[in-house]
C-alpha cells in the first residue's frame, strides 16, 4: 500500500519536498547503514518487506520508520526491500531466511499466503505479516484494528460539521479500507443517525493528481464538508483539495496532522513501532506463537491523536462524547463495524 503531483496548498509543500527526496527502495539498510548490535545486547537481525514506497507519508512509511525504531532502541541490525510485485514475495522471504534473519516482517495482508509457503523450510527464521487476523501455518500477525480510531473520528466530525455530508476515500477497495471507511460513518451516525457519507476510492496508493481529483469531484458534485480518507501517499492530493476547498480531512494510519494543520482535525494512527517490539521481543524471549496479535484501543497500539493545531476548535461535547465511545469500545460493549441501528441499547 503506498503514494503525481498538482499543485499544493502552502500547508502540504514541505510534505512534496519529502516525497521527492525519499530513498529508492531495493535491498538496502535505513539511511545511516545496517547497525550492529551493542555489545550489552543480544544480536539480532530484523528484515522488512514493504509493499510501497518508505516516504509514502503512511501505511509503508509507519513501518520504515518504526524499522528503524528497533535498530535505535534494540540495538537490532536491520534491512528493508521495497517488494511492489507479488512474484518476488517468495524469493526476497527466502533470501533474508536463507541469510539467518531472526525476524522477517511481511507489511501487508497480502504476504500472507507466501509467508506461509516460505515459514515451514525455515524453523529458525520467524514470519509476521502486518494488517491481517490471518496466523497460522508458521505465521504470526498483527492485526491492526484502525477502524476502532476511524469510528471514533466519525463521532468528532458529526460534532464539528453536524450536517456533513462526509466523503470516504480509500486508495483502494480492500477489507481493511472498508472498515476504517465503514467505522469513520457508523460513528459520525452513532451521532447523528441521518448523516451522510459518500464512499469512492482512488484506484491507487499514490497518485497523488487522481486522489486530489477525486476529493474535488466529491466536494463539487456531492458537496462533502469532511472527509475521511485511508490513501497513503495519495493523501497529499486530498488533503491539497481539502485545503483549496475550506473542507476538514482525516488522518490514517500515521500522524498526518501536520500535513494541512489548519483543516485536519485529528488522525487515526497505528503505534507501528511498538507493535514490532512487541513481535520482536517474542522472537528474542522463545515465546513466539504463530497467532494473532490483536493491536486495538484496549491495546493502546491504536489511538486517536488531535491535532493540537486544531484543538481549540473541538469543542468540549466532542472531546466528553469521544472519552464515553472510547470506554464503551475498550469494554467491549460497541461493535463498530455494526451499524448504530443495529447495535442493542442504541
Amino acid at each position: 500500500m503506498a503514494r503525481g503531483a498538482a499543485t499544493a496548498g502552502a500547508g502540504l509543500i514541505f510534505a512534496l519536498l519529502g516525497l521527492a527526496g525519499g530513498c529508492g527502495g531495493g535491498d538496502e539498510p535505513p539511511a545511516d547503514g545496517e547497525a550492529a548490535a551493542s555489545g550489552t545486547r543480544q544480536a539480532v537481525r530484523v528484515a522488512l518487506l514493504h509493499p510501497g514506497r518508505e516516504n509514502d507519508r503512511g501505511w509503508n512509511q509507519l513501518a520504515y520508520e518504526a524499522l528503524r525504531g528497533l535498530r535505535d532502541r534494540t540495538g537490532a541490525s536491520v534491512r528493508h526491500t521495497h517488494t511492489p510485485n507479488k512474484s518476488t514475495f517468495k524469493s526476497e522471504m527466502r533470501d533474508y531466511a536463507q541469510r539467518g534473519f531472526t525476524l522477517v516482517i511481511c507489511h501487508g495482508s497480502e504476504f500472507v499466503k507466501a509467508a506461509r509457503e516460505v515459514a515451514g523450510d525455515f524453523p529458525r527464521t520467524r514470519f509476521v505479516v502486518t494488517g491481517s487476523g490471518d496466523a497460522g501455518g508458521g505465521v504470526a500477525t498483527l492485526d491492526f484494528r484502525l477502524w476502532e480510531a476511524a469510528y471514533l473520528c466519525g463521532v468528532l466530525a458529526a460534532h464539528l460539521v453536524p450536517g456533513g455530508p462526509a466523503g470516504l476515500i480509500g486508495g483502494e477497495d480492500i477489507v481493511t479500507v472498508r472498515r476504517t471507511m465503514d467505522a469513520f460513518a457508523n460513528g459520525a451516525r452513532s451521532v447523528l443517525p441521518a448523516y451522510p457519507t459518500y464512499p469512492q476510492y482512488v484506484g491507487s496508493w499514490d497518485d497523488i493528481a487522481r486522489a486530489r481529483q477525486t476529493a474535488a469531484s466529491l466536494i463539487e458534485t456531492r458537496g462533502v464538508k469532511v472527509i475521511f480518507q485511508n490513501a497513503d501517499a495519495a493523501a497529499l492530493g486530498i488533503f491539497q483539495a481539502a485545503e483549496q476547498a475550506g473542507v476538514l480531512a482525516f488522518g490514517a494510519n500515521g500522524d498526518q496532522n501536520a500535513l494541512s494543520p489548519g483543516i485536519i482535525p485529528a488522525s487515526a494512527v497505528i503505534d507501528m513501532a511498538r507493535a514490532f517490539e512487541r513481535v520482536l521481543d517474542a522472537a528474542r524471549r522463545g515465546t513466539w506463537r504463530d497467532e494473532a496479535v490483536v493491536c486495538d484501543l484496549k491495546s493502546g497500539l491504536i489511538e486517536v491523536v488531535l491535532n493540537p493545531a486544531f484543538a481549540e476548535r473541538i469543542p468540549p461535547a466532542a472531546r466528553a462524547a469521544m472519552d464515553r465511545t472510547r470506554s464503551e469500545i475498550v469494554a467491549g460493549r460497541l461493535d463498530v463495524l455494526a451499524a448504530p441501528e443495529a447495535r442493542s441499547g442504541s
